[in-house]
């Protein structure tokens, strides 16, 4: 599995392209522009070329920013606008792939059926992917359930473009036990049910700071929280994932970001060299 990291670009992509480098990132994920704000982004041709000089040489995936829900695109227009121009800005810089969470909604039957809307609309304006992102079940988040992201998934038209990015803080902190090689193959059964296990696309591999079944979302570093090591072991090490990528979210502290890598590399098998034959 290709791993690395979430990484600003508030700094300038060259300090993210150095960054990237400097942790042995075989990925990146990136936010397209402010995550806080609802103001548009506008990338200059300068800035589109520089990101496809520095960064054309990483898979690089964008995350969608904190404050557009997909689930209540009827009730506040904003909220489709604003998913419709991320999936633009990713198109301007090249970008494949758009991470999206679910959002929350009350009625949650409504809310699944927009959800399923907000990525039709995404998927027949822009050329870009989808992957659904699975929620910690803070309040009344959608797609806490592997049942109800396969719910959204069935609803949506153009599924051969969509697929599922696996968090694993939430879906640990949503109560599934991550902690086993038995819980995960639990976990990959219930996706083959409801989703397809192809359909996983992507992973978050991120330790959890709060038990398992809290409903808290709050990242940790990894084996440092209360999932453990040994998830992150089986994940890097399934040979079901081992074309996929993976990123960590953990939070920015110190040198935490290197101490993190330190700890993923070490859980991989070390390279076996070929004998020439």
């Amino acid at each position: 599995m290709k791993i690395g990291f979430h990484l600003p670009i508030s700094k300038g992509f060259e300090w993210t392209h150095r960054e990237a480098k400097r942790l042995g990132c075989e990925v990146v994920q990136i936010f397209v522009k402010n995550p806080r704000s609802w103001t548009e982004k506008r990338w200059s041709d300068e800035g589109r070329e520089l990101f496809s000089r520095l960064l054309g040489d990483l898979p690089v995936v964008a995350h969608l920013s904190y404050l557009p829900n997909p689930a209540r695109i009827d009730e506040e227009p904003r909220n489709l606008k604003a998913l419709l121009h991320e999936a633009d800005l990713c198109n301007q810089l090249r970008i494949d792939t758009l991470v999206i969470h679910c959002g929350s909604r009350k009625d949650r039957q409504r809310g699944i059926e927009k959800v399923a809307e907000s990525v039709d609309r995404i998927l027949d304006t822009c050329g870009i992917s989808i992957m659904l992102e699975n929620a910690a079940g803070q309040g009344d988040s959608i797609g806490r359930s592997i049942p109800e992201l396969g719910d959204i998934y069935r609803r949506i038209s153009q599924k051969e473009r969509v697929s599922l990015c696996i968090d694993t803080a939430h879906v640990f902190e949503a109560g599934y036990n991550v902690g086993s090689r038995t819980a995960w193959k639990r976990i990959i059964t219930e996706l083959e049910e409801h989703v397809g296990a192809e359909r996983i696309g992507f992973f978050h591999l991120n330790d959890s700071k709060t038990p398992l079944g809290s409903r808290v979302d709050r990242h940790w570093h990894i084996g440092r929280g209360k999932i453990g090591l040994s998830a992150f072991r089986f994940i890097l090490n399934e040979k079901k994932f081992a074309h996929l990528g993976g990123v960590m979210e953990t939070p920015k502290m110190g040198n935490m970001d290197d101490v993190n890598m330190q700890v993923m590399r070490s859980l991989l098998p070390p390279l076996v060299p070929r004998p020439f034959s």
